[in-house]
C-alpha cells in the first residue's frame, strides 16, 4: 500500500478541524486588505498665462495589504492606481529611485518588511517617515520628498531605504540610510502651477544626483519624554529634495550672451530638534533646524516654527461640540549667503511659504460627522501675500466621506502666493473606504 505524500497529510490535518466548525466568511479584512477609492474635482475660476484649462478631475484607488508573518516580522504593501484629465499620470513606470516628472498610472506607494528582536526593529523597503511636532510646516522632516504637481494638494513620496530603531521605555532612536536620492515632483511645464520661465534665456533639465556611493543620504532621530515634555533631536545629511537654480552666462553666437538656468539639488546637513508639552488645555510646540549647505546652495539658514493648540469644548450649545484653534509662526533666518555660487533667489515651493509666515487654523466640530475648517497663511517676505481655505467635511456613512471648499491666494506677482493668484478654485472630494 502506497503512503500518501507528506503534502496531502498536511492538508488533511489542516482541513479536519476546519470541517468541524462553521466556515467563517472571507472578508477583505480577514485577508489583510483595506483601502479607499477617491474622486477629486478642482474647478478654477480663471485661466492663467500658461494654462486655459479650468477643471481638473482625478480618480485614485489605493489598496493596502498588511500581514504579520511571524511574532517577530510584519509586511506592508500599498499599491495605487490613478488617472486624471490633465495628464499628471502617464504610462506605467517602476523606478528605484523614483525620478519621473509625472506620476505612474500604477505605482507602489509603500512596501516595507519589518523584523524585530526585543527592543530592536529593522525596516526595509519603500517607506514614508513623519518627523516634527508643528502643524503647518516641519523643518526637521527632511527625509521624504513631495509630489507638488498641484502646489496645494501635495503628498509625500516614499523613499527606498533601510531604517533601524531601538526603543527603551519612553526613549527611541532611529537611524535611516537612503542609498538613492529621490527628488520632489515639481509642477509640469505648461501647467497653471508652473509660471512661464524667464524669456531670453536657456532652461536646462534638472541635474539629479547619480547613484554614487558618495550621494547616499543618512538621518537619525532621538526621541524621549521627560516630566511631560516630548523632546527630540535629529540630523540629516543628503540632498534637498527641491532644486535651486544656478545661472551662468552662455554664448549662443559671437558677442551674444544669454543666461543659462540650471536646476541643481543642494547637498545639505540639517541638525534640528523639536519640543512639545501641554499646559491645561494648551498644547505648546516648537521646532527648528539648521539648513547648512555643502554644495550647490545659496544660503545657510535657520528655519523654525512655534505655536499652540487650544480646544474649546465647554460650549452650552447643542449644535457645536468643539472648536480647535491652532496658531503658529514660522521664520527662516539667513546665516550665510554663498555669493559666488551662481544660485539665484526664487520663491520656491513648500518650505518657501514659511520664510516669514504667521499661520492659523480654526476647526468647528458640529458633530462626529460634520466639521468646518478655516485655514489662513500669510507670507510677509518683502510684500504681503496670503493663502486661505474654507473646507467642509461630512461623513455620509462610516465608509463614504465627502469634503468641499475654496482655495484663495493673493499677493504681488513675484511673491510666493502672488504667482498663483490666478488659481483660486472650488474643490470637491469623495472618498469611499473598504
Amino acid at each position: 500500500m502506497r503512503r500518501p505524500p507528506a503534502a496531502v497529510l498536511v492538508f488533511l490535518l489542516a482541513a479536519g478541524p476546519a470541517a468541524a466548525v462553521e466556515d467563517e466568511p472571507v472578508t477583505l479584512a480577514s485577508l489583510g486588505l483595506k483601502g479607499h477609492a477617491m474622486f477629486k474635482n478642482f474647478s478654477f475660476f480663471t485661466d492663467t498665462p500658461t494654462d486655459n484649462r479650468n477643471f481638473h478631475n482625478e480618480g485614485i484607488l489605493l489598496v493596502e495589504w498588511s500581514r504579520r508573518l511571524a511574532p517577530w516580522s510584519d509586511v506592508k504593501l500599498e499599491l495605487e492606481a490613478r488617472a486624471d484629465d490633465d495628464d499628471y499620470a502617464r504610462g506605467i513606470t517602476f523606478q528605484i529611485p523614483e525620478t519621473s516628472e509625472r506620476r505612474s498610472v500604477l505605482s507602489v506607494k509603500e512596501a516595507m518588511l519589518a523584523v524585530r528582536r526585543g527592543p530592536f526593529e529593522v525596516m526595509v523597503g519603500k517607506q514614508i517617515f513623519a518627523w516634527g511636532t508643528a502643524d503647518a510646516f516641519n523643518p526637521t522632516d527632511t527625509l521624504n520628498p513631495y509630489d507638488y504637481l498641484d502646489a496645494l494638494d501635495t503628498e509625500k513620496l516614499g523613499i527606498w531605504s533601510v531604517a533601524a530603531r531601538a526603543t527603551f521605555g519612553p526613549t527611541s532612536v532611529i537611524f535611516v540610510v537612503v542609498p538613492f536620492f529621490t527628488p520632489s515632483r515639481t509642477p509640469i511645464v505648461g501647467s497653471r502651477w508652473n509660471p512661464a520661465p524667464p524669456s531670453g534665456g536657456i532652461v536646462d533639465d534638472r541635474q539629479v544626483p547619480g547613484r554614487d556611493i558618495g550621494n547616499m543620504q543618512y538621518a537619525a532621530r532621538l526621541r524621549t519624554t521627560v516630566r511631560g515634555w516630548d523632546l527630540s533631536v535629529s540630523y540629516y545629511e543628503g540632498f534637498d529634495d527641491l532644486p535651486e537654480v544656478r545661472v551662468q552666462p552662455q554664448e549662443v553666437a559671437p558677442g551674444v550672451v544669454v543666461p543659462r538656468f540650471t536646476p541643481v539639488f543642494p547637498r545639505i546637513r540639517v541638525p534640528g530638534g523639536d519640543v512639545s508639552t501641554t499646559v491645561g488645555k494648551f498644547e505648546l510646540h516648537a521646532e527648528g533646524a539648521f539648513r547648512l549647505v555643502e554644495e550647490n546652495g545659496r544660503q545657510d539658514t535657520f528655519q523654525w516654527i512655534a505655536g499652540l493648540n487650544y480646544t474649546f469644548d465647554d460650549f452650552k450649545l447643542r449644535w457645536l461640540q468643539q472648536m480647535i484653534v491652532v496658531l503658529e509662526y514660522a521664520r527662516a533666518t539667513a546665516l550665510t549667503t554663498h555669493r559666488h555660487s551662481g544660485i539665484i533667489e526664487t520663491p520656491g515651493l513648500g518650505p518657501g511659504a514659511f520664510r516669514d509666515a504667521p499661520a492659523g487654523r480654526i476647526t468647528f466640530k458640529f458633530s462626529e460627522d460634520t466639521q468646518v475648517k478655516l485655514t489662513a497663511l500669510l507670507d510677509l517676505t518683502r510684500s504681503a501675500g496670503h493663502y486661505a481655505q474654507a473646507k467642509v467635511t461630512h461623513k455620509l456613512t462610516d465608509a463614504l466621506h465627502v469634503e468641499a471648499g475654496l482655495d484663495v491666494m493673493a499677493g504681488a506677482r513675484g511673491t510666493f502666493w502672488g504667482r498663483f493668484r490666478d488659481n483660486d478654485r472650488f474643490f470637491f472630494l469623495a472618498r469611499y473606504y473598504f
